[in-house]
């Protein structure tokens, strides 16, 4: 710590040493004389020529530049370039009334005095512009008589200035709204106004405009400059002689010192500005050099122990992160290993090492893996997709006896190249056999509630053979007897197929994807239900104008429908005691009223998609509960419902690569929009 402050110390004792060596050579170069600055530029014998033939420079000079030119021909222009241009015997004559939008003063002149901005390099086709000669600098003039309004009203002159910066200015908190004129003139007279806050334009140009218009005392400048502009001569590409001797004449003169004596000569001090200090003692700018040299070094030498030291915190950064990354990679109880982009394994974490039980290094992956052909190709895809930067969707499949959810990441470098990749398979088999009886669990509570109606359905069949073995007990008729045996055969039909019905959905199903006629499907699968809708007062219509047939696993399907007309029963219940509450006077119109209705809407909507429409005209869901009803466990039904109903209908939607959403109206009832594929033969993955 000790040592670093003092190389601080000594860092800043050079560092003043190098500005008390300036100033000094800065006071020296200052005392020079004028003479001493100006040196005789060497001219090619095209130049010499030139200067033979011409003794004069016909030097336009624009509007904003005019008062340099002084009266009488004397002032600080005519001075300031005589001096520029005596070494090459030249005489500047000056032209005014130049006006560069125009042609006024350009056909008699050599050249033009220009202050060179954004706008005047636009259109110089066909001219070039010398070194600078020197600088204007641009302020607000605001005044003083009175309070500005907000936003105040500037008038800007020319186009020193972009919109960008002129809306981004403001004076005081006031914001600025201005207005562009092109003359001098113009902008005298807009100051005369009493509306005008503020002038902004060249400080020199506006002054002198200012003093001859006796306004000197009303606009005051600002002490902040806006902006600084070189202002050159500028010369047609046809006079490229004339403008290499302007160039050599204004490089062999000290600018600097010539624009403050003419300054101070002409204008009080506050003429135009350079933009360069020049030849300052040749013994100064030497010991800065060194000095210069030698902090240069001495920096160099803290930066890299400070990089050092910055390189060695961060390799033992690097180090505790891949010490962490190894700790979970080894922790975690996925499988994990890193692939080469070949598919090689690399490494594996400690599980994954532990089940295989034998040496998988160096192997591909799926050379490991218990897979079926199918299987391994898939991974293989995915390993090669992902080798090309690409990320395949996730692959569940069984390894052995348990169900795991693959995955495969690329790993970029540095560069953005995939250098390796990472592989990832997720044991989900308890999750799975957990979400399987979860909804084994929904299809047993459906049973319970279909078992009175399918106790009532197959009552019937039975007291029709009761009495047919009645009639076999007492009668004798061979015919008759015939006739009783069939119907008891016919009663034995109908009640097995109930039973096989009421079993077939009962069982685990394999997940098996078959080939179904939607409509004869759901109205084999509803038929359960016609002792409850009927008991219930619930009328049951299915419309479907044309015949739909898909591939489909019909366990998950089943599990839809019958979640979305038990909701719908429901609802209508719910309104019939609503209406069983009401009113003796109302007592009849409300019974007439509670009469329910469930219809299921069959449409086909294209070559490749299906919908199932059910509505019911129960109670209808609240508009605050229809963004909640899928998730687990929300129910409107208090303690008689579990909040798994919905929630079904939603995850095995999904698996179906289906849609679905509600619609509903509270009183009125209720609509779900079940919308799914048509598949006209199975995936391959689908068994």
């Amino acid at each position: 710590m000790r040592s670093r402050t003092i190389e601080w110390i000594i860092t800043i004792v050079i560092f003043l040493l190098i500005i008390i060596l300036a100033i000094v050579g800065l006071q020296q170069k200052d005392r020079q004389i004028l003479t001493d600055a100006v040196e005789s530029p060497e001219f090619t014998a095209a130049e010499r020529h030139y200067l033979k033939e011409h003794d004069t420079v016909r030097i336009a000079v624009t509007e904003d530049l005019e008062y340099l030119t002084g009266d009488g021909g004397r002032g600080y222009l005519p001075e300031y370039l005589e001096t520029v241009l005596a070494p090459a015997g030249l005489e500047p004559v000056f032209l005014t009334g130049y006006d560069r939008s125009g042609t006024s003063g350009l056909e008699e002149a050599d050249c033009t005095l220009e202050v060179v901005t954004p706008l005047v390099r636009a259109s110089m086709d066909e001219r070039g512009y010398t070194a600078p000669l020197f600088q204007v600098e641009g302020r607000m003039f605001v005044r003083e008589d009175g309070e500005a309004a907000d936003p105040m009203k500037v008038l800007v002159l020319s186009e020193r200035m972009t919109d960008a910066r002129l809306s981004a200015l403001s004076y005081r908190d006031k914001k600025i709204a201005a207005e562009t004129v092109k003359t001098m003139q113009e902008l005298i007279e807009g100051a005369k106004q009493s509306g005008t806050d503020g002038l902004i334009g060249d400080f020199g140009s506006i002054q002198a405009a200012l003093l001859q218009a006796d306004l000197q005392n009303a606009y005051l400048p600002s002490e902040k400059a806006l902006y600084h502009c070189n202002a050159c001569i500028l010369v047609d590409d046809s006079e490229a002689i004339l403008c290499d001797i302007l160039n050599q004449c204004i490089h062999s003169c000290d600018r600097h010192n010539l624009s403050y004596e003419m300054s101070q000569k002409w204008l009080d001090g506050s003429g135009p500005l350079f933009m360069e200090r020049t030849q300052a003692t040749s013994f100064i700018p030497a010991l800065i050099v060194i000095l210069s040299v030698l902090i240069a070094f001495f920096m160099y030498y803290l930066t890299n122990r400070s990089m050092y030291q910055e390189l060695s915190d961060r390799m033992d950064r690097i180090t505790e992160s891949r010490n962490e990354m190894q700790t979970t990679f080894h922790g975690v109880g996925y499988y994990m290993a890193e692939l080469s982009t070949g598919g090689e394994i690399m490494d594996l974490n400690r599980a994954f090492a532990e089940d295989l039980k034998t040496s998988a290094l160096h192997r591909r992956i799926w050379d490991v893996l218990e897979l079926d052909e199918d299987g391994l190709e898939h991974v293989r895809q995915m390993v090669q997709h992902a080798a090309e930067g690409k990320q395949d969707p996730r692959y569940e499949t069984n390894i052995g006896k348990k169900t795991f959810v693959i995955d495969v990441f690329p790993v970029e470098g540095a560069r953005g190249e995939v250098g390796q990749l990472l592989f990832m398979a997720i044991d989900v088999t308890e999750e799975r056999m957990a979400k399987r009886q979860m909804l084994q669990d929904n299809k047993m509570i459906a049973i319970g509630q279909l078992a009175a109606g399918v106790a009532h359905e197959i009552r019937n069949p039975l007291g029709i053979i009761r009495n047919y073995c009645y009639v076999l007990k007492t009668m004798e008729d061979e015919e008759i007897r015939a006739k009783a045996i069939e119907e008891i055969e016919n009663a034995v039909e109908v009640s097995g197929g109930i039973i096989n019905e009421l079993l077939d959905f009962s069982r685990i199903s394999p997940g098996r994807v078959e080939m179904i006629d939607v409509e004869e499907h759901i109205r084999t699968l509803l038929s359960l239900n016609e002792a409850a809708f009927r008991t219930g007062n619930i009328e049951f219509e299915i419309v479907c104008p044309e015949p739909v047939r898909t591939y489909i696993a019909r366990e998950p399907f089943d599990m839809i429908l019958l979640n979305l007309v038990k909701n719908a029963s429901d609802a209508i219940a719910a309104k019939q005691v609503t209406a069983a509450e009401a009113g003796e006077d109302e007592a009849e119109e409300a019974a007439s009223d509670a009469a329910g209705r469930i219809t299921i809407t069959i449409l086909r909507t294209g070559e490749d998609a299906f919908t199932v429409d059910v509505t019911d005209t129960g109670t209808g869901i609240p508009e605050e509960a229809l963004e909640e009803i899928f998730n687990p466990f929300f129910t409107t039904k208090g303690n008689q419902g579990t909040g798994l109903g919905l929630y079904i209908v939603y995850s095995e939607t999904e698996k179906l690569e289906g849609e679905i959403d509600v619609s509903s109206k509270t009183g009125e009832g209720t609509t779900f929009h079940l919308s799914l594929p048509v598949k006209t033969q199975p995936e391959k993955e689908e068994v």
